[in-house]
C-alpha cells in the first residue's frame, strides 16, 4: 500500500507536472486530500469572499502508473472514503443557481459523526464522494475546476465507494491524480459548494491496454454512468447521452434506432453540477441499469 501526503497537492492537471509516486498496475493508494479551499475554513467567520489565492480544487499527485500509455485506459477503484470530522457549507452573494436571491455570503462549518450529517438540529446520511479524479491531457494543463475528456471537476455523485473509473491516458504513466472531495452533495451543486471536506481517499489502480474510452466511464455493481460538460446543459446532457449510445452499442448487436429507443425507456439523464448555468460549464450524466445491458 503507498500513500500520498495532502503537502502533494497542484490546481491544474499537467503532463508537466512530476509525479510524487510511481506504482504497478495492481497497486493500491491512500490519497490525502483537501477541501476545495485547502483547508483555510476553519470557522463560521471564513468567508469565500474572496478568491484562494493559489486556486481552487486542489487535487493530490500526480502519480505515475509504470507501463501505461497513450490509448490504454486507466482503472481506478474507489475502495474507501474516509472523512475528516467536520467540513464546511457556503453561500457566496451573487452566485450559485439562485444567485439572484443571495445577497450576502455565510458559512457554516458542519459536523459529521458516525457517517451523519449535523447541520445544526437537522440530520442526513453522508455521501461521500470525489469531486474530481483526472489523468494530464496530451496539451496544455487544464485547472482542476473544470470538467473534460480527460475527467476533472465532474461533481458526480456516482464517484463513490464501490465506484469502478474508466479514464484515457493521454500521456505515459497517465499522470493522475483525485481530490475536492464532498462529505454530500445534492445533484446540481446548486450554491456552488457541496459540503467541502479534507478525506483520505484508497483506491486500486490498473490499465487496460488500448481501450481508452473517448471520455470518463463510470460503472457501479448495479448501473453504467456517463458524462458530458459545457456551458450549456442541454449540450452537456447531449454528450452523456451519446455517450451512453455509443456504450450500448458497443455491448450489444442494436442497430442506432433500437439503442435509440431502449434509451429513451431505460436510460436516465441528470444534472450532476448547475450552478451557474452559461457562466461555468455545466456537468451531465446518463445512468442506465447493467439489468438492462451488463
Amino acid at each position: 500500500m503507498h500513500r500520498i501526503s495532502r503537502e502533494h497537492i497542484a490546481y491544474r492537471t499537467d503532463k508537466s507536472h512530476p509525479p510524487v509516486l510511481e506504482i504497478d498496475p495492481g497497486d493500491r493508494v491512500t490519497l490525502e486530500t483537501f477541501d476545495a479551499r485547502t483547508g483555510t475554513i476553519q470557522s463560521d467567520a471564513d468567508l469565500l469572499d474572496h478568491p484562494h489565492p493559489d486556486g481552487a480544487n486542489p487535487t493530490t499527485g500526480p502519480v505515475y502508473v509504470r507501463g501505461a500509455e497513450p490509448g490504454d485506459a486507466l482503472v481506478v477503484d474507489i475502495e474507501k472514503i474516509d472523512l475528516a470530522p467536520e467540513g464546511f457549507l457556503a453561500v457566496k452573494a451573487g452566485e450559485g443557481l439562485l444567485a439572484h436571491l443571495a445577497d450576502r455570503y455565510a458559512t457554516r462549518m458542519v459536523p459529521i459523526e458516525n457517517g451523519i450529517v449535523h447541520f445544526g438540529d437537522l440530520r442526513f446520511p453522508a455521501n461521500p464522494m470525489l469531486g474530481v479524479i483526472c489523468t494530464a491531457p496530451a496539451g496544455e494543463g487544464i485547472s482542476t475546476s473544470f470538467a473534460g475528456p480527460h475527467g476533472g471537476n465532474m461533481d458526480n455523485k456516482y464517484l463513490m465507494e464501490g465506484s469502478r473509473i474508466h479514464l484515457p491516458v493521454y500521456v505515459p504513466g497517465a499522470l493522475w491524480s483525485l481530490g475536492d472531495v464532498h462529505g454530500a452533495m445534492g445533484d446540481g451543486e446548486i450554491t456552488f459548494i457541496g459540503l467541502e471536506i479534507c478525506a483520505e481517499v484508497t483506491v486500486r489502480v490498473d490499465i487496460e491496454k488500448n481501450t481508452a474510452p473517448k471520455r470518463p466511464l463510470i460503472e457501479t455493481p448495479s448501473h453504467w454512468i456517463t458524462t458530458g460538460e459545457h456551458l450549456d446543459l442541454g449540450q452537456a446532457a447531449r454528450i452523456a447521452a451519446e455517450q451512453m449510445l455509443e456504450l450500448i452499442q458497443a455491448r450489444s448487436n442494436l442497430s442506432f434506432t433500437d439503442a435509440y429507443m431502449l434509451m429513451s425507456a431505460a436510460v436516465d439523464v441528470q444534472i450532476c453540477q448547475c450552478c451557474e448555468p452559461g457562466e461555468f460549464p455545466t456537468t451531465a450524466r446518463a445512468v442506465m441499469s447493467k439489468e438492462v445491458i451488463g
